[in-house]
């Protein structure tokens, strides 16, 4: 008989639990090595779960606590992140048990995921759909074939532009910042609250804080991220104070240019035919529960004002 237990993350001996973590999330090392920051544990009481069988961490559940905002009500929510089963115990049943205990968490439970995670959740009746859409836009389609990449890592030349400005980052920007973002949720039914201790959370107590650059383009805001991947450049606008219009793509895929960035990635939920029509243009899949009839009726609308700040898409 297998000895199976479910336990928190705070049970678990810290270097037992990063090896699991290196071996199975290909995360940067600070973001890697952070998991307190990663799952926010000094939000509330709610953290990731992990099962092991046999003395071994086989799977993990992870998540994010947030508060989100329903008919001008705040309500406790979790994301889900960081979930895992061993190859060798998948289709067993591990995956539905460690979903099972992790829902019992929180009542508000959401999640951008992948086709496969999509299964389990639908299998546990979660809704799902799929409005918003993680764009790309290369400022060289020649770096699509790899003979044209080279990986740059020159630091950031914040001088190379007219258009832009950049910011430090601060308290007196993130108030600005925080003051904009409450403006435009106080209108919404649905939106998620990024008030004052989860800005601070989000960046100014971030692994890659200093990967991180504020802009000001004319009165709005841009938080972006530049990262390495698959010896591509990027840049990821992680939270805007106003929608990605051609005007804006235009000025950052100028930036972007001036400082041998391959592409800009951000979230969209425009309903646009170029979403499905470019393969770099991916539709996400937005998975949420609640036994609250009424609340997963609302999260059906989904988060029109979703950035990739919000859950772990920025760093994955």
């Amino acid at each position: 008989m297998r000895k199976i237990h479910i336990k928190k993350i705070s049970e678990i001996e810290s270097e037992k639990l990063i090896k699991f973590y290196q071996n199975t999330f290909k995360y940067e090392k600070s973001v890697l090595e952070d998991y307190n920051w990663r799952y926010r544990t000094k939000f509330n009481e709610h953290e990731p779960l992990v099962l092991i069988i046999d003395s071994q961490i086989c799977g993990h559940a992870g998540l994010i606590p947030i508060k989100i905002k329903i008919n001008n009500k705040q309500e406790n929510a979790i994301w889900f992140t960081d979930f895992y089963i061993n190859p060798e115990y998948r289709s067993k049943g591990y995956g539905r048990l460690l979903t099972e205990e992790w829902m019992k968490i929180c009542p508000i439970q959401i999640t951008f995921c992948n086709d496969r995670s999509l299964k389990v959740f639908k299998k546990m009746n979660w809704s799902y759909n799929n409005k918003i859409t993680r764009k790309i836009e290369f400022n060289n389609y020649f770096k699509l074939l790899p003979i044209f990449r080279k990986s740059n890592l020159s630091n950031l030349d914040i001088t190379k532009t007219e258009d832009l400005q950049h910011i430090e980052l601060n308290d007196a920007t993130l108030s600005k910042i925080i003051d904009i973002n409450n403006y435009h949720s106080s209108s919404k039914a649905l939106s998620i609250v990024r008030d004052d201790s989860w800005f601070k959370w989000r960046l100014m107590e971030c692994p890659y804080k200093n990967k991180i650059n504020i802009f000001k383009f004319k009165e709005f805001f841009f938080i972006t991220h530049i990262k390495f991947k698959n010896n591509f450049k990027v840049l990821n606008i992680i939270y805007s104070s106003t929608s990605i219009t051609h005007k804006v793509k235009r000025v950052f895929l100028e930036f972007s240019r001036k400082n041998n960035i391959d592409y800009i990635a951000y979230l969209s939920a425009e309903k646009k035919l170029s979403n499905t029509f470019f393969p770099w243009h991916r539709k996400i899949n937005f998975a949420y529960y609640s036994k609250d009839t009424s609340i997963s009726n609302k999260l059906e609308e989904g988060f029109n004002d979703a950035h990739l700040i919000d859950s772990d898409v920025d760093y994955l």
